[in-house]
């Protein structure tokens, strides 16, 4: 089971929004929390990086941080652990690298551990980057300067729709569906 935020990162993330989503009332996007942190912490002298080496190009991201001896490190920890797993899934990766204060460097590679909180995408991105027998490893640098240079690389899609396939667009406006078997079209929809 996921453990829970601490104290701080509870105090500065959870933020509803102005009109309560009506299945869930509590619900509090991260966009909104990430808001308000990034507002508070505007200026702080302490800062996060990261990189997320892939075969092909490397994901790099910061974070305005809270000092390791302050009251509210922990919503530091919590928000750039959340960070770190949407970009290991928005990019892929092959290790995790850190750069910043050395005690949320510390927790962060605790959580990106084997029995960490980000367990199931240590375990997993080896298999998603073809090296299924190699670990995931999460090391702290001592400077941004060790961390490799940012690179995207395009990434062709498959256009191949063999087997079942269904699919879904959840836009703005309308809904679309298709159901696909084999290449060819079974169902289409727009609502």
């Amino acid at each position: 089971p996921d453990p829970p935020m601490s104290a701080a990162a509870m105090k500065l993330l959870l933020t509803r929004p102005k009109v309560p989503a009506p299945l869930d009332p509590n619900f509090s996007p991260v966009a909104l929390g990430k808001k308000k942190y990034m507002k508070m912490l505007a200026g702080s002298p302490f800062k996060l990086e990261w990189a997320l080496p892939r075969i092909d190009g490397c994901g790099r991201g910061e974070l305005p941080v809270f000092a390791d001896n302050h009251a509210d490190v922990g919503a530091s920890v919590h928000l750039a652990g959340v960070l770190i797993q949407q970009m290991i899934w928005q990019r892929s990766a092959s290790e995790l690298l850190l750069t910043g204060p050395p005690g949320i460097c510390a927790a962060l590679e605790k959580a990106f551990s084997p029995a960490g909180k980000y367990a199931f995408e240590v375990k997993t991105m080896p298999k998603v980057c073809g090296t299924p027998g190699k670990p995931f490893p999460v090391r702290t640098v001592a400077s941004a300067k060790d961390l490799p240079p940012s690179k995207d690389t395009k990434q062709v899609c498959g256009k191949d729709a063999s087997g079942c396939r269904l699919a879904f667009d959840l836009g703005k406006s309308d809904i679309k569906t298709v159901a696909v078997k084999d290449n060819e079209v079974l169902e289409s929809s727009e609502t």
